[in-house]
């Protein structure tokens, strides 16, 4: 069957619209050029109004006159057009049963094929955390992609991940979270960073575990000077007594022929310090400050 244009032949489709475009032309360029010269001032504005609402109004003479010619010339493509896509419908509905059929044989082969790597992923051996799901390539499904070419893949992915296993777990710290974290992303840098950022967590706070008993041993220290400053103004017999926080000095020297000389530093509470206090003058133990 052969489509045959009648009306009109080849030869006799519109070419051309003849008009009197130059003699327009001329006209319309010699009166825009007057507007051109026009210099209007700020008090002719109704002026300027004027003019310009009359050159819209030439303007869209041309085109009118532009839009109702398309319209003539289009009308007959128009309803041609309409004539063949009336046809076309007809061949469409075909077509559209063929694809149907071409998907549903394309959609069985894919699901065997899904079976066949399935099967095939359960002969690899890949670790607990590896499923296929997250291996699964969707171009393994093509036809085009053997089962030969899918295993040679799996295997290679089954080393990989067995060596980036062995890396995390060589790592001197935190190769517990780093190997989660690979676990959840098949990522080595990203479990390898994640152990990183692990193991300068933990160091930051020791370091500041560490400066934290460093401020309140600082703080203790200051306090206990304090107390024994205050203990020293408020009781001239304690300020007598061995004093808290005092440079220690040991020394043991022959005073008399039975008696011995020893400096030593003391740390108590005020009651533990006068009891101490009390044991030595009963026991007529001679004692005073350490200079």
């Amino acid at each position: 069957m052969e489509l045959r244009i009648t009306n009109p032949e080849e030869n006799g489709f519109l070419k051309e619209i003849q008009w009197n475009q130059e003699e327009v032309k001329s006209w319309v360029a010699a009166r825009v050029q007057d507007y051109k010269t026009i210099a209007y001032t700020a008090d002719q504005a109704k002026d300027m109004k004027r003019d310009r609402a009359d050159l819209n109004k030439l303007k869209a003479a041309f085109e009118d006159e532009r839009k109702r010619l398309k319209k003539v010339c289009m009308e007959p493509y128009n309803r041609f057009e309409q004539q063949v896509k009336e046809i076309t419908a007809l061949i469409d509905e075909p077509i559209q049963l063929i694809d149907s059929q071409l998907s549903e044989i394309e959609e069985r082969r894919k699901q065997l094929k899904q079976k066949e790597i399935e099967d095939l992923f359960g002969t690899i051996g890949f670790q607990d955390f590896i499923t296929l799901e997250r291996i699964m390539d969707p171009k393994w499904l093509n036809a085009t992609v053997s089962l030969n070419k899918i295993e040679e893949q799996m295997k290679n992915l089954l080393f990989r991940v067995g060596t980036e296993v062995s890396t995390i777990n060589s790592l001197p710290e935190f190769s517990f979270e780093a190997l989660e974290n690979y676990k959840k992303t098949l990522d080595l840098n990203m479990a390898i960073a994640e152990g990183q950022r692990l193991a300068d967590i933990q160091k930051r706070k020791q370091q500041y575990e560490e400066e934290q008993k460093r401020i309140a041993e600082e703080k203790a220290r200051q306090e206990a000077e304090e107390l024994t400053a205050k203990q020293q103004e408020g009781d001239e017999t304690v300020k007598e007594a061995t004093p808290v926080n005092e440079t220690v000095i040991v020394r043991e020297e022959p005073v008399a022929t039975d008696l011995i000389q020893l400096d030593f530093r003391v740390f108590g509470t005020r009651e533990q310090i006068m009891a101490l206090r009390n044991y030595m003058i009963e026991n007529q133990i001679k004692f005073g400050k350490v200079e």
